[in-house]
């Protein structure tokens, strides 16, 4: 649910952003979906996953919790990096 929330505010986010500077705001808003969602699954499956599983084995419950949402942090993250250093320097319409 934290991750769908994340998506959410990231695409508005995009979108008023390029709507702002005269860009297509539709494709930027759905730029940062996948700029979002991509950096999410790929750590979900090759990083989260195997340490959840780790730490579910030695009853850590807590960090398992932890790892299991770190992979919205990291999505939005690269969404951030995305956003700073190719939709803010895209080439506005005049």
């Amino acid at each position: 649910m934290i991750g769908g929330i994340a998506a959410i505010l990231i695409t508005i986010w995009f979108y008023r952003s390029a709507e702002a500077r005269g860009l297509p705001a539709v494709q930027w808003a759905f730029a940062g979906l996948v700029a979002y969602y991509v950096p999410n699954f790929v750590w979900s499956l090759l990083v989260a996953k195997p340490l959840m599983a780790e730490f579910h084995a030695r009853a850590a419950v807590l960090m398992a919790g932890l790892i299991g949402h770190s992979s919205v942090i990291v999505g939005a993250a690269i969404a951030f990096v995305v956003h700073r250093y190719f939709l803010l320097r895209a080439p506005a319409d005049s």
